[in-house]
């Protein structure tokens, strides 16, 4: 079971802390396991989860209340545990906060798997049309200007260009820092293009408003998907537009099937059949769809880094990435000519 967990990192409570923190809770505890990026707790035939939590205080609370409606629409969806005192958040004296919440056991979508793959979207899909019909209380908590597009984008570029002249201005290179210089062009000039369109369209610069979105939609965080889906992992439910969720599945399927245009666009279809997205919001699909995350990210692993071993793994990804740009591009030439 622990190997079917998100990968997040996990800061563990210090010992003897663990059981400070569970006993908080009305449970009873039979057993306490590991997982990657979680603790999991077993009371007799539930399991739940204790999960670092970024949020704040009322965040959790209107999380909790999110979670208690979505329920209604899935009951197999995960629920947050109130302590004795009515609280969600659970805090390490010194330390981190913690939620804790039921857990749904399960294998995680098989990206190799097309019917798997397209009934991951289908509930996508479902869960974005029930949070359009939600009464939020304290929608405010939700809000998240830093993951808005025209400062995501911004922020990702600046980096791209200081690891430019980091580089640029070392006397020797490792082939991940030569490679890199090689490409360096073709992918900013992509991300530029895309942040320039960005700026220019009004709608995007409107920083409030949107709906509340998933947060971290992805292969790993939808289960089951060979019987009756169940999405997993709520933590970083946010106020955005919805087709950030979508392009972020979009693209994690992709970059594992080297960017396969018919299973894209039958990705996309399958999305459409169940909630049509406005025209503005397939412009904004397509902009950050063409948009160079994956060089983007290994530029920002390898600023944060910069050791032997992240070299290597880094200018492997790279490689793949260079290898990948062709089939990408054909798949973003048959996204933009269906939706003219």
């Amino acid at each position: 079971m622990e190997k079917e967990i998100e990968s997040n990192s996990f800061v563990m409570p210090r010992f003897g802390q663990g059981e400070q923190l569970l006993s908080e809770y009305d449970l009873s505890v039979d057993n306490v396991s590991k997982g990657r990026g979680s603790l999991l707790i077993y009371s007799g035939k539930q399991t739940f989860m204790l999960k670092e939590f970024h949020g704040s205080k009322d965040k959790a609370k209107a999380l909790a209340k999110v979670l208690q409606e979505l329920a209604g629409w899935d009951g197999e969806n995960e629920t947050l545990v109130a302590t004795k005192d009515g609280e969600y958040l659970v805090r390490e004296e010194g330390g981190p906060s913690y939620l804790l919440k039921t857990y749904h056991g399960g294998r995680e979508c098989d990206v190799k798997n097309p019917l798997e793959v397209l009934e991951g979207v289908r509930k996508l899909g479902e869960l974005h049309i029930t949070l359009r019909e939600l009464s939020v209380e304290q929608e405010e908590v939700f809000y998240a200007p830093e993951h808005s597009l025209p400062r995501e984008l911004y922020r990702h570029n600046r980096e791209m260009r200081n690891l430019k002249n980091y580089i640029r201005k070392k006397k020797r290179k490792n082939a991940f820092e030569e490679r890199y210089e090689e490409v360096y062009e073709i992918f900013y000039n992509q991300a530029m293009q895309v942040e320039k369109l960005i700026q220019e369209d009004g709608a995007f610069l409107e920083e409030s408003g949107g709906y509340l979105c998933h947060g971290d939609f992805h292969h790993h965080n939808v289960v089951d998907c060979g019987h009756r889906s169940v999405i997993l992992h709520y933590d970083n439910m946010r106020l955005d537009s919805q087709m950030s969720d979508l392009a972020k599945y979009v693209r994690k399927v992709l970059e594992k099937n080297h960017w396969n245009k018919e299973l894209g666009m039958e990705i996309i279809s399958t999305y459409e059949r169940v909630r049509k997205p406005e025209r503005e919001e397939w412009t904004e699909l397509c902009l950050r769809l063409s948009y160079p995350e994956k060089f983007w990210k290994i530029a920002n692993h390898y600023n944060n880094n910069k050791k032997a071993w992240a070299s290597k793994r880094d200018g492997e990804k790279l490689m793949q990435i260079i290898a990948q740009e062709e089939a990408r591009q054909e798949f973003l030439m048959r996204l933009y000519n269906r939706k003219e």
